[in-house]
């Protein structure tokens, strides 16, 4: 099998320990995300996150060929070029085309937990921050590192605003929380529709990436005592969207009210599509019928096939859910440099993930898609390859 064009659709950096600090630390102090040595008397390396910690010694970049087997670490000269290319753009392309991937949508890491941030105008600032800086990142190739923002919700205006200067800066997708805050309006309320109308005009497709929800990471985890709910909590981070998908966007009217509007899902993969799909079909059928439920614009399906996109790493079973999700709709992510992502083997990964799969809907997954989303140019090899 061969690739002709990789572009992953969900890769990440990470931001620079002291960014807050030096940004925000003599208006917000000890509250903004910066390194600490202790966390509630447990001694290590931590990053306090502006609401949990996170013990900097289990994220450590590593090659993870089978995210359902053992992670086997980088050698040392390879890492460390790994863990510069956060701060260095012209290294990142360098591993880029050591890894054959074309371009990269790059969300951020550390930030991704600090959504979960109770105090709103704290969060507005630590997010200002790390847009500006993430948008001159990927000023240095944009047309190969296309820079992915973050935006908290709470105050609609505020983030209408942001969303339009960033669009100025070449800003490629918005991340909003998965799941809105306990003191916020459901995303259904209309109070968010000017939001959802910016994301159309700009043609700014919304994320809703894993961790941003109200669902604690199992990696903030600091005390042994913890560990017993590591499964439970991973599971659930895993699967926290669907809900919100279904019934805000889909049954809550958002997608009728925005035919336009266009909403990736990071890195919850694609296996779990098909039985949501059997879900919410019953419930727009006889099940959810006789407990009342309002009638919405078109079949579901359509809804998943034309306005929401797929993001998948290394998913074992993505070859099954290709039709049900649309093979226009799924696009492969690296999620590098994470401890689960894919490089520097990403071709040897994807083959065997795709090995079942025909050409042209390998030829869309691997990076049409993606391309076609974020308009982005691709080779005409590429594009004959595909047809």
């Amino acid at each position: 099998m061969t690739l002709n064009y990789v572009v992953s659709s969900d890769s990440h950096i990470f931001e620079p320990f002291d960014l807050w600090e030096k940004a925000l630390g003599a208006k917000w102090g000890d509250k903004v995300p910066r390194l600490v040595s202790e966390c509630e008397g447990v001694p290590g390396n931590y990053f306090y996150l502006g609401h949990e910690y996170i013990d900097l010694d289990n994220v450590e970049p590593e090659e993870a060929a089978d995210s359902t087997g053992d992670a086997v670490p980088l050698e040392p000269e390879l890492l460390d070029k790994v863990n510069r290319c956060s701060a260095d753009p012209g290294l990142r392309l360098e591993l880029m085309d050591m890894d054959g991937v074309s371009a990269e949508v790059i969300n951020s890491s550390f930030l991704l937990f600090s959504m979960r941030i109770a105090h709103p105008p704290l969060l507005q600032d630590v997010c200002t921050v790390y847009n500006d800086w993430i948008a001159e990142y990927c000023s240095h190739d944009p047309k190969r590192l296309l820079a992915a923002a973050m935006l908290p919700t709470d105050d609609v205006d505020w983030a209408v605003a942001e969303m339009q200067r960033l669009a100025g800066k070449g800003i490629r997708t918005v991340c909003i929380y998965t799941d809105v805050k306990p003191h916020m309006p459901p995303y259904r309320d209309r109070y968010y529709d000017p939001l959802w109308a910016a994301s159309v005009d700009l043609d700014m497709p919304i994320t809703l990436h894993i961790i941003t929800g109200q669902v604690r990471d199992p990696f903030t985890i600091v005390h042994d005592h913890e560990r017993d709910q590591i499964a439970r909590m991973m599971i659930e981070v895993f699967s926290d969207v669907g809900p919100i998908l279904a019934n805000e966007f889909i049954f809550g009217g958002i997608f009728d009210r925005f035919p336009g509007l266009k909403v990736i899902l990071g890195e919850y993969e694609v296996s779990w599509v098909p039985w949501f799909l059997f879900r919410i079909q019953q419930i727009q059928g006889s099940l959810g019928q006789s407990l009342g439920i309002a009638p919405i614009g078109k079949p579901v399906e359509e809804y998943l096939q034309t306005q929401v996109w797929h993001g998948f790493v290394d998913d074992r079973y993505a070859d099954r859910a290709f039709d049900v999700a649309g093979p226009t709709q799924v696009m492969w992510g690296s999620d590098f440099p994470h401890v689960r992502n894919t490089f520097p083997n990403t071709h040897r990964i994807l083959e065997r993930v795709l090995a079942n799969v025909d050409e042209e809907t390998r030829a869309n997954v691997v990076g049409l898609n993606c391309a076609r989303l974020f308009n982005l140019d691709v080779p005409e090899p590429a594009r004959a390859a595909a047809e």
